[in-house]
């Protein structure tokens, strides 16, 4: 039977990539986990959804150890992106089963860690390119973590640019 969040987990070519220059050249992120939990939302936030790049150019990867580690975060977020999510036209019972009803069936959830997957994969995009675009020095990587926390605290409290 398959676990969520309990074996390694690779990122592969571009996401391998993005996640490296987030963690080592960016340092905005100190762990490859903290980078996948966070994309997850991210790129539920922003509607992006990714496939996962299978190409062999660059790896790196989240060592089960960490899974474990973080395992009820994650699932928490699990739950959360598959209530949340708008993507399949699922009616709101049928987001209820896959969030709560679906991690015994073996089928469901590999299908539903997927689309978790993909806001993941989606999420680090967004976030490679909000800091590769716009940042060269430590300065800048430090204003656009300012930035992009503010602009996130805003969109929770409902406030404009405008306002």
């Amino acid at each position: 039977m398959i676990e969520m969040f309990e074996r390694d987990f690779e990122f592969r070519g571009k996401h391998a990539t993005y996640t490296k220059f987030l963690k080592d050249t960016a340092k905005v992120f100190n762990r490859n986990i903290d980078i996948y939990m966070e994309a997850s939302i991210i790129g539920l936030l922003h509607g992006r959804l990714a496939e996962r790049d299978t190409t062999d150019t660059d790896r790196t990867n989240i060592l089960a150890g960490v899974f474990i580690e973080e395992k009820e975060k994650c699932k928490f977020l699990f739950r959360v992106i598959m209530l949340l999510d708008t993507s399949t036209g699922l009616t709101p019972e049928q987001c209820l089963d896959r969030a709560f009803r679906e991690d015994n069936n073996e089928v469901a959830l590999k299908k539903n860690m997927a689309l978790f997957n993909s806001y993941v994969y989606g999420g680090i995009e967004v976030l490679y390119e909000k800091f590769f675009t716009n940042c060269t020095t430590s300065d800048d990587y430090l204003n656009m973590i300012y930035t992009f926390v503010n602009n996130f605290k805003n969109d929770i409290n409902g406030i404009t640019d405008e306002s």
